[in-house]
């Protein structure tokens, strides 16, 4: 009987399947690497998975459509063409959902970067979607962003949001013991994992609770993005006008509190600060994250 593997996991093994038979038999793939490489060029396809994420709100509707691209288990044209273009809506589903992110935890390190700290972290709470769309992008980085902030401002750090997210994804974490606070394994957010189908997650856990409340982690997910993701250059392609007219925002308050935010740049800025700083050509000009005196 056939094992029922997910999409994500076929697809890996097929890709290693493919080239260890090549190696072992001399199989030419080059019908299979001419197809990958012109589905995975395919931007639309890029593009519908940007905005599958972007569009899933607040354990809304789950968009994600991966599931729904066909798989053919051999090393034909047709197998590399529809890998490929798995691979480029994955890239725009995640990119998406790592953009949220940036934007999250920029709001929720300023939001706590100030001497009331403490006071607006015992009263704030990290809601956990688990789909990997925007509202869970944003925040869990915010939940992380938070922790964050609150750090840098006891420790007497000077005010770099984008300093300390790039220090969270090379894998530091912080605590505030006096809380029972941290990020990472010290805290509750639950990473979206590249490639996996909500579908596939949800039913696992009642979408909307923390950790605290209930549930255990599913096995889907993990804290740290995994070492077999592609390379970041890969991930983000150059942003269109309307993903560029849409993040051009730069919002008074944040919907996890009524204390008005101190950034300076928008979404746009922030989100091209980021991807500049990750290797990703979206933007020429160097850095320009918000400061505070």
């Amino acid at each position: 009987m056939k094992k029922n593997l997910s999409p994500r996991t076929r697809r890996m093994a097929a890709l290693a399947a493919v080239a260890m038979a090549a190696m072992l038999a001399g199989c030419p793939t080059a019908e299979y690497d001419l197809g990958f490489t012109e589905g995975f060029a395919d931007d639309t396809e890029y593009w519908y998975g940007y905005w599958d994420s972007w569009d899933t709100l607040d354990g809304s509707a789950i968009l994600y459509d991966g599931d729904n691209i066909p798989y053919i288990e051999d090393n034909s044209y047709d197998a590399g063409y529809w890998d490929g273009v798995w691979w480029a809506y994955n890239d725009g589903y995640y990119s998406a959902y790592r953009y949220a992110f940036a934007i999250g935890f920029s709001e929720g390190y300023d939001i706590a970067f100030n001497a009331g700290w403490d006071l607006f972290l015992a009263v704030d709470s990290h809601p956990e979607w688990l789909d990997g769309g925007f509202s869970d992008g944003y925040h869990d980085g915010f939940s992380e962003g938070r922790i964050f902030g609150a750090w840098e401002y006891d420790a007497g750090w000077d005010f770099n949001w984008l300093a300390a997210l790039l220090d969270y994804w090379d894998g530091v974490d912080v605590e505030l013991p006096a809380l029972g606070l941290g990020t990472g394994e010290f805290g509750p957010v639950l990473l979206y994992e590249y490639g996996v189908s909500p579908f596939e997650v949800i039913g696992k856990r009642t979408p909307g609770l923390t950790r605290k409340e209930g549930g255990s982690r599913g096995q889907a997910l993990s804290r740290r993005p995994s070492k077999q993701l592609p390379e970041t250059e890969s991930i983000y392609r150059p942003l269109t006008v309307e993903a560029e007219a849409e993040l051009n925002v730069l919002p008074a308050f944040s919907p996890r509190s009524n204390t008005g935010l101190l950034l300076t740049t928008t979404w746009l800025e922030r989100v091209r600060d980021y991807a500049y700083e990750m290797g990703a050509v979206v933007k020429e000009a160097p850095p320009t994250a918000d400061k505070q005196e």
